[in-house]
């Protein structure tokens, strides 16, 4: 393996803009704020931010998985308001990547996150993952 804070260094950051559209209100799993952003797609564009900002950068085979995810959704967002979501990498241990993510509107700041990402071979994760799912029927089927 190598050594991420050789390739990885905190600083390194990215941007995603989102339009609100219907599909990122459903997420609020009530009618009332069926025009609102969902904290939920909020979440999805802070995960795409974060590997915009640092998986193009790693050697072939290697993603980031996340680990965990804070987020204080501070104010809303309508439909067809555009939301900016801002991803920086703040620290590196190891493997482990942490990020601080900021999401404003033209009016300001509607969320603030911290986010944290593993780096992990692809194929490695992978067969743990079918390795796992195997396990899994097993059990299944002595029930």
């Amino acid at each position: 393996m190598f050594e991420v804070k050789d390739i990885l260094a905190p600083g390194l950051f990215a941007s995603v803009k989102k339009t609100v559209e219907i599909d990122d209100t459903v997420g609020n799993m009530n009618i009332h704020l069926n025009q609102l952003l969902s904290t939920s797609a909020c979440v999805q564009a802070i995960i795409g931010a974060c590997i915009k900002a640092v998986d193009h950068l790693l050697p072939e085979g290697y993603i980031t998985i996340g680990k965990s995810i804070e987020v204080v959704h501070e104010a809303t967002s309508m439909l067809n308001v555009t939301v900016e979501f801002k991803a920086i990498l703040k620290r590196v241990e190891g493997n482990r990547l942490f990020f601080d993510i900021t999401a404003s509107d033209a009016l300001g700041q509607i969320l603030i996150a911290h986010h944290e990402r593993v780096v992990v071979n692809r194929v490695a994760l992978m067969d743990r993952a079918v390795e796992r799912a195997e396990q899994l029927n097993k059990i299944r089927e002595m029930l």
